[in-house]
C-alpha cells in the first residue's frame, strides 16, 4: 500500500512541469505534537476555520501572482507533519520537493525535557535523506508558546537558549521565537512565512540575541563569541543540556509487524481518520487538491 506521500507525489508529477525556485517552493513543517504547527499553518493561509489535529501528514498549498517578474504565479507547497518522529526520516524521502526547500522545526518551549529530542531527531532526518543530495533544504527553526516560556526561571531560560542558538550556528539555521498569543510575535512569524513561500527568503533586517526576549537569528549571523560558550561540536552542546534539563523517560512499545504501525498511530481514533484520508486520495474526485488547482500547474 502506497504511502500518502507517496500517492501525492504520483499525482502532482503527472501534472506538474517546468518548475523552478521562482515560481515554485516546498516547505515541510515538522516537530513538537501540539507545539504549534497547524495554528501558525493556518494564519499564514488566512484560514478562518479552528485547527484541528494533524493527520500525520497534511498537504496545503499557497498561491500568489507575481505579474511584476513576469510570472503568472508562485506556487508553494506545505507538507505538515504530525506523526511520531520515530518515522519522519520515510516520510521524508516519499515526500514531494518542489522549486526551493525549507525545512521547518517547530520547538514547543514549554516542554523543554523534550526540546533536545526534538532537535536532534529532525536534524538527523535531514540530514539522513538529503546529506547526498545535489542542494540541501534551507533549515528554520520556529520556537513557539513564548508568552508561557517567558515567565520561566531566567537560568533555565538562558540554559534553553544557548542550546538552541548553538543548534542553530552548527546547523546553518535560521532561528525564531513565536507565540501565537502576542500579535507582534505571530505578525512576524507569518511574514517569516510568506517571505520564504513568496519572497526572497528569510528577512534579516530584525535581530535579536538578548534571551530577555524573543530571539529571531537569521542563519550565519551568530557567533560561539556572542552566544556566550566556547566552540562545540553538537555532542559538546548536547552534554551542556542534558546536564542541565534531563530528557524525558520514554515508554518503549512492543515491536511486530502490527507494532510499527501501533507505534506511528496508537490512537484509534488517528487510525479512522487515517484510514478515510487514504480512502479519499485513492479517490480522485474526493481529494482535498481541488483539479483546477492540478491543471493550473501546467498553465
Amino acid at each position: 500500500m502506497l504511502s500518502i506521500p507517496e500517492i501525492a507525489t504520483q499525482i502532482i508529477d503527472k501534472t506538474h512541469t517546468n518548475v523552478n525556485e521562482n515560481n515554485s517552493r516546498t516547505i515541510f513543517l515538522v516537530g513538537s505534537k501540539s507545539g504549534g504547527k497547524t495554528t501558525l499553518l493556518y494564519t499564514f493561509l488566512e484560514k478562518n476555520d479552528p485547527p484541528r489535529e494533524t493527520l500525520v501528514v497534511e498537504y496545503s498549498f499557497g498561491r500568489k501572482s507575481n505579474q511584476k517578474q513576469g510570472i503568472d504565479k508562485t506556487l508553494c507547497h506545505i507538507w505538515e507533519y504530525g506523526g511520531k518522529l520515530e518515522t519522519l526520516t520515510n516520510v521524508l524521502q516519499a515526500t514531494p520537493v518542489r522549486g526551493k526547500f525549507f525545512y521547518c522545526i517547530m520547538v514547543d518551549l514549554c516542554k523543554i525535557k523534550n526540546i533536545w529530542e526534538t532537535l536532534e531527531t529532525c536534524t538527523q532526518a535531514m540530514n539522513d535523506v538529503y546529506s547526498t543530495a545535489e542542494s540541501s533544504p534551507e533549515l528554520i527553526i520556529i520556537c513557539g508558546k513564548y508568552d508561557l516560556f517567558k515567565n520561566f526561571d531566567s537560568e533555565i531560560k538562558k540554559t534553553v537558549c544557548t542550546s538552541i542558538r548553538s543548534v542553530a550556528l552548527l546547523k546553518r539555521a535560521h532561528l525564531l521565537f513565536y507565540s501565537s498569543k502576542e500579535p507582534p510575535l505571530l505578525r512576524r512569524a507569518r511574514d517569516l512565512l510568506f517571505n520564504v513561500a513568496f519572497g526572497g527568503g528569510v528577512p534579516i533586517r530584525e535581530k535579536n540575541t538578548n534571551y530577555t526576549k524573543p530571539l529571531f537569528i537569521p542563519k550565519d549571523s551568530d557567533t560561539w563569541e556572542s552566544i556566550g560558550v566556547a566552540p562545540s561540536t553538537i555532542e559538546q552542546v548536547k552534554s551542556r543540556y542534558m546536564t542541565r534539563i534531563a530528557p524525558s523517560t520514554v515508554t518503549s512499545v512492543p515491536s511486530s509487524a502490527d507494532g510499527a504501525q501501533l507505534l506511528a498511530h496508537p490512537e484509534p481514533s488517528v487510525d479512522a481518520l487515517l484510514a478515510l484520508k487514504y480512502s479519499e486520495l485513492n479517490n480522485m474526485e474526493s481529494l482535498d487538491i481541488h483539479s483546477d488547482y492540478l491543471s493550473s500547474l501546467n498553465k
